[in-house]
């Protein structure tokens, strides 16, 4: 959820209880005021009764005191101070009952204690208190809406700079000729964001062309001792007479050179991804890339006695750079060949969801989780780089690809799966 979703959603979740209570406490001060004014009614009402009492000494004419206010005779020794009820009495008008709000009080004529009984009906002062709260508490909600849209709309004005930002910074390719400048804003704090993203954009630009310049300037320099080393060493195991010792050392010699030129090739391929320089990127046919790995390690598996089985998918396609995709399955494939155990079965699986290699090979002599490390590899072959399925997992990653291995020690068997993300 975005920020300003979720300030929003506080602010709803905020303004609904204070609504409510609001309205609550609305409807009962308009209540309590509209019962105290009727209350002050009943009050005048019962004083100007007893001023007529007391100016007239008795009760001269008993049917004007029947209905509202009602006067009755009440004995000597009850007598009553001011007592306010709500009551249900009969409307005639209405013919029903309704809410009435009633004040009873004794007094003293003359020598009669009279009990005096007013009358207020409520239902209509009911009515406007509803019609006053409903008013006030529909306008207090629509105020609460207008101000709600008011604060996204100036909360999306607020922060449209910090949301061109994140564009920016999501456009941003570390390997571009120039280093981001983001766009500026009025208000401070973007201001001070844009200075540092500024910043850093200069000082990581700044930081991968001199790496990159380094591992360009590494790459060429290295390899061409490397080549001058290599011709020489095959000149001089041409030359004429070498003794059998000379030829052994010359031999090694040359597998070491060979195994440092391997070595040089991956830690480049691996500081080049790490560094972002493949980033271009197309829809790579992984089937055919299979299928070429498949023909030209053919002659190596012939060559160790290995079964050589697979199932292919056609058209396998997936958006990638065709080097890293080409690096990818030619390591896979590899690692499969150079470990496992003479006379086995060897299989290859390409489907729409994965790639996926299974061989029979000796348990892993060092833990499973250090498998897919740099420069992890098995001690019983020294030739090794111990980098294959380090590039593997670098590239596979790259392109949110996850590298599974599994081992069964029943059948032997290790399981290698590329699973591709859905798209």
């Amino acid at each position: 959820m975005s920020l300003l979703r979720k300030t929003l959603l506080y602010l709803f979740l905020v303004a609904l209880p204070v609504g409510i209570g609001g309205g609550w406490l609305f409807h009962t001060l308009i209540y309590r005021g509209i019962r105290y004014e009727v209350d002050e009614q009943l009050s005048s009402d019962l004083t100007y009764v007893n001023s007529q009492l007391a100016a007239a000494g008795t009760l001269l004419n008993r049917e004007q005191y029947v209905g509202d206010p009602h006067i009755a005779i009440a004995p000597a020794s009850r007598p009553m101070p001011r007592l306010y009820l709500d009551t249900m009495d009969y409307d005639q008008r209405e013919k029903e009952l309704v809410p009435v709000r009633e004040l009873r009080a004794t007094t003293q004529a003359g020598k009669q204690t009279y009990l005096i009984t007013v009358k207020q009906a409520m239902g209509e002062f009911d009515e406007i208190a509803r019609l006053l709260s409903v008013s006030i508490i529909v306008a207090f909600l629509l105020l609460l809406g207008f101000l709600v849209v008011l604060n996204s709309w100036v909360s999306r004005r607020l922060w449209h700079p910090f949301y061109q930002l994140i564009e920016q910074l999501s456009a941003y390719r570390l390997d571009s000729q120039t280093p981001l400048t983001f766009t500026d804003s009025t208000i401070d704090e973007f201001r001070q964001l844009r200075l540092a993203l500024n910043t850093m954009s200069q000082n990581l630009h700044r930081q991968y062309t001199v790496q990159k310049e380094f591992t360009d300037h590494a790459a060429h320099e290295m390899q061409t001792p490397l080549a001058v080393v290599t011709a020489q060493l095959d000149q001089l195991l041409g030359t004429e007479p070498l003794t059998t010792e000379q030829v052994t050392y010359l031999e090694q010699t040359q597998g070491s050179v060979r195994r440092l030129v391997q070595l040089n090739r991956s830690l480049l391929l691996l500081t080049k991804i790490d560094n972002n320089q493949f980033a271009d990127q197309q829809s790579v046919n992984l089937s055919e890339i299979v299928e070429k790995q498949i023909r030209n390690l053919e002659s190596y598996a012939h060559h160790r006695h290995l079964n050589w089985t697979s199932a292919i998918t056609p058209n396998v396609c997936r958006p990638m750079n065709a080097h890293l995709a080409d690096v990818l399955v030619s390591n896979l494939i590899k690692n499969v060949l150079v470990h496992s155990l003479p006379n086995t079965e060897t299989k290859v699986v390409l489907t729409n969801s994965y790639v996926k290699t299974v061989n029979e090979a000796p348990p892993l002599p060092f833990p499973a989780e250090q498998l897919f490390g740099r420069f992890v590899k098995n001690p019983s072959r020294p030739e090794s780089t111990g980098l294959g399925l380090a590039l593997v997992w670098q590239i596979a990653d790259r392109y949110n690809q996850t590298v599974h291995h599994h081992y069964d020690p029943l059948t032997r068997l290790h399981t290698f799966t590329v699973l591709f993300p859905a798209t």
